[in-house]
């Protein structure tokens, strides 16, 4: 099933696209077609979205713009062409 990933930040830096497509198992959750994401553009993307096996908490994830709590991503299926954003907070003053 074909899903899209939003990038931002230094993901689209890794990835060179500003969304793009890839093909999950249907009935996949979110946590699940982020790994497949990630295995797609390797040790350096792994780097910088996970820590200790889990996704970092200064990511925000939504799915068709609804925000989904990290708690949450394992719960929560993703279905044909919906789009994952990955979105790094940003501070600063």
């Amino acid at each position: 099933m074909n899903i899209f990933i939003h990038c931002f930040g230094q993901v689209r830096t890794i990835t060179n696209e500003a969304k793009l497509s890839i093909d999950v198992p249907e009935g996949s959750s979110i946590t699940q077609a982020i790994d497949i994401f990630v295995k797609k553009f390797g040790e350096e993307l792994e780097k910088l979205l996970y820590r200790e096996g889990k996704l970092r908490d200064f990511y925000s994830i939504q799915i068709d713009r609804n925000n989904v709590r990290n708690d949450e991503l394992s719960d929560t299926k993703v279905e044909m062409d919906q789009t994952i954003s990955i979105i790094p907070f940003v501070s600063g003053g």
